[in-house]
């Protein structure tokens, strides 16, 4: 009987603060491949975070600042450069701080706000977020590692463009284009059809 009213209560919380999310242990798995100095990684990213605020609880996200960068014999071959390497660098020690997923979103869409933050090298997002300390022991020490990780991650899937939007595992070209187009809505599609929603878009 105490478990159950427990259990009851917990619902009336969940209803009480607003999560819309149904009770899962599997919540959809959202990749977003990108890079710190790319237009259309910026315009995605800017229209992700207010939805992400929205479903968070519904995703599990795993951001990725890597996009079409290439090895070479001292590191990355950066698409736009060094001063994206330095970005793409900075952001995966960023997300690599021990920040939860909202934190994380929060930092991207702060960072990406204006790609003068990259050219500038800035540290102003992650001084937001206290982690700006972390942020550059990790460049001087861990970075090299953590973009062999990113590159991984990037090349095991199959894409034309960046950002490249992936659920489940799964590169889906004709979802791909649906999320850029309308992230909000397709990303509340595919919760409905996941079960992973509660109530409308």
């Amino acid at each position: 009987m105490n478990k159950l009213f427990i259990f009851l209560l917990f619902l009336r919380y969940l209803e009480c603060s607003g999560n819309r999310c149904a009770y899962t242990s599997k919540p959809l798995r959202m990749t977003v491949l990108y890079e710190s100095l790319c237009e259309d990684s910026q315009e995605f990213l800017k229209n992700l975070w207010p939805v992400f605020q929205e479903y968070h609880q519904c995703i599990n996200l795993t951001l990725v600042p890597h996009g079409k960068s290439t090895r070479v014999s001292n590191g990355f071959k950066c698409q736009h450069g060094r001063q994206e390497c330095w970005g793409n660098r900075m952001q995966n020690c960023a997300l690599h701080s021990n920040l939860n997923q909202l934190q994380q979103m929060r930092f991207v869409a702060c960072q990406m706000k204006s790609l003068k933050l990259v050219r500038s090298k800035s540290f102003k997002c992650a001084k937001t977020l206290h982690i700006e300390n972390r942020v550059k022991k990790c460049m001087g020490k861990h970075d090299n590692k953590l973009q062999a990780e990113a590159a991984r991650i990037t090349d095991h899937y199959s894409y034309s463009e960046v950002p490249a939007i992936i659920f489940n595992g799964v590169f889906n070209e004709s979802i791909q284009r649906s999320t850029r187009a309308n992230v909000h809505q397709t990303l509340c599609n595919i919760l409905k059809t996941k079960h992973l929603l509660t109530g409308g878009c």
